[in-house]
């Protein structure tokens, strides 16, 4: 299999949307595709944190990375908060279970080295992430204490984030 993985472009929007439906199933990626649609128009949307994954010129995959900030503590306005935040990530059904997923993870994982965010933040499958270096947040003192609650450190101190939120 000859994988390419690169940054989306302006016409990839059709291919990626219909990759999130396929990839899921249990709502046609309604939400997953409000989501990307969401980072798109949100003015924090940086395409080279956008990844296309590319079979035989095929769209067979995607996931992004976007800016967000954390919640919490508003009588507080000058504690810092932004940091990265994965959304979905999918690929179409008969390419799963091929490593597409994982070359998408540490692709967009190395992508994001190096830049000012001290962490990438996402909700997601507890068996899955951890694989990549993700962790609890409830390890770093941020909130929720779930198991799908995840942060991928790109600082090895994250104290002055202790007590915030995920974003949504």
């Amino acid at each position: 299999m000859n994988l390419l993985i690169r940054p989306e472009g302006p016409a990839d929007a059709p291919a990626i949307a219909e990759v999130t439906r396929l990839a899921f199933t249990y709502n046609d990626g309604l939400r997953e595709n409000e989501m990307i649609e969401e980072i798109r128009t949100s003015g924090r949307f940086l395409p080279n944190l956008s990844l296309v994954a590319e079979v035989g010129g095929r769209t067979v995959g995607h996931v992004i990375v976007a800016p967000a900030d954390l919640r919490g503590e508003p009588e507080n306005p000058d504690r810092p908060r932004r940091v990265l935040y994965l959304g979905p990530i999918s690929v179409l059904p008969e390419f799963q279970r091929r490593g597409i997923g994982s070359d998408l993870m540490r692709a967009v994982l190395g992508a994001v080295q190096g830049r000012p965010e001290p962490m990438v933040v996402l909700w997601g499958h507890s068996d899955y992430y951890p694989r990549f270096g993700f962790r609890r947040a409830a390890e770093f003192s941020l909130h929720p204490d779930t198991p799908t609650a995840m942060i991928y450190p790109l600082r090895n101190d994250l104290s002055a984030y202790a007590g915030l939120e995920l974003p949504a």
